[in-house]
């Protein structure tokens, strides 16, 4: 396919994999906010405070949301596998198609180890380690352990057990994988702004689902 503008490229972004993009980025909406909610009440759930139905509440949307991605984003990189992305604008030099495809690379990957850091802490602490199962919703009541959809994909074990592989290194990595990640996603937005607002390219419209030359 030969280099020329996104808007009359013959081959732009498909209905489902439009979907699957904004699916995600509002369920990314829900989800951080609820991981933070729930560790800001942590100790309010495990003392019974005042807040402790706020606790619960964010724990089982952040659990369960989190496998639901997951599950997203599986399905969009074997959607992307089997459609080619659309081409950049012709205009666009070879370093802005470099560090377009990198973030966009780097957004996948965190938004595959995100959810398998956060699933490695829960089974590493929750349901055989001296603490409750966490609960999820669609996944049976607790998710984990006997009568659940989820397996442990690491052996549950106290927080402070002795050994590198256990819930610090997985919960760590994962609020760090956070913080990397909001870095690309401001990224991500800003590129997006910058095609619709400066480069005035259709990029953003043709995701939007919109006609550019409307």
């Amino acid at each position: 396919m030969t280099q020329q503008n996104f808007a009359t490229a013959p081959q732009g972004w498909t209905r489902p994999a439009r979907w699957l993009h904004w699916g995600t980025a509002l369920a990314i909406l829900v989800e951080v906010p609820a991981g933070f909610a729930m560790a800001w009440t942590y100790l309010e759930g495990s003392r019974g405070g005042p807040l402790a139905w706020l606790h619960l509440r964010a724990s089982q949307v952040h659990h369960t949301l989190g496998m639901i991605l997951l599950l997203a984003v599986i399905l969009r990189l074997f959607w992307r596998w089997r459609h080619r992305a659309p081409e950049l604008p012709a205009g666009t030099g070879a370093g802005g198609r470099f560090a377009a495809r990198s973030v966009q690379a780097l957004l996948y990957a965190l938004l595959l180890l995100l959810p398998l850091t956060g699933w490695a802490a829960l089974s590493a602490l929750g349901a055989g380690a001296g603490y409750p199962a966490p609960q999820m919703w669609f996944f049976t009541h607790d998710g984990f352990g006997p009568g659940g959809l989820i397996p442990h994909i690491v052996t549950p074990r106290p927080w402070n057990a002795p050994g590198l592989i256990g819930y610090s290194l997985f919960a760590k990595s994962h609020v760090y994988m956070v913080w990397a990640g909001g870095a690309l996603l401001l990224l991500h937005i800003g590129g997006a702004l910058k095609h619709h607002f400066i480069d005035r390219d259709g990029v953003l419209l043709h995701m939007l689902g919109k006609d550019p030359k409307r």
